[in-house]
């Protein structure tokens, strides 16, 4: 074997398992989160379902606790948080919510900041525990 085909067997080797340790950090992230018990899952989609209605007349009060409601969720999850690690979906909340808040499209940031907090309520509770918990209220003027 020549020195040149060493060089590419190694090459190729040390791509292949970059390849495999990113994927293994990927899948192993999502892994670590755990499902939450039905009663906890219950008084989540209360809470959310109490700040999607708040959400009309006081976006800004809605979106911080809408903040605190992910956060306590992905704690109970298992989800690791520090300052300067924290998970994606959360990143991408807060940074809607502060697009808004530098004057980045009016309510258009509330907006998306509101639907990225659905979103890890609905990877933590699906999607049908949040809608159901909706379900036989109506408001009454």
């Amino acid at each position: 074997m020549s020195s040149t085909t060493l060089v590419i067997v190694i090459v190729v080797a040390v791509a292949v398992l970059i390849v495999i340790g990113v994927l293994a950090a990927t899948m192993g992230r999502r892994a670590r989160t755990r499902s939450l018990p039905d009663e906890s899952k219950r008084r989540y989609a209360e809470s959310w379902r109490a700040i999607e209605m708040k959400f009309v007349d006081s976006p800004q009060t809605a979106i911080r606790e809408a903040d605190d409601l992910a956060v306590s969720i992905l704690r109970e999850r298992g989800a690791h948080m520090h300052d300067d690690h924290m998970p994606d979906e959360l990143r991408h909340a807060r940074e809607a919510a502060r697009s808004d808040e530098r004057g980045g499209g009016g309510t258009e940031g509330m907006r998306r900041a509101m639907l990225a907090y659905q979103g890890i309520v609905d990877d933590a509770l699906g999607k049908s525990t949040r809608k159901s918990a909706g379900e036989g209220r109506r408001e009454v003027a």
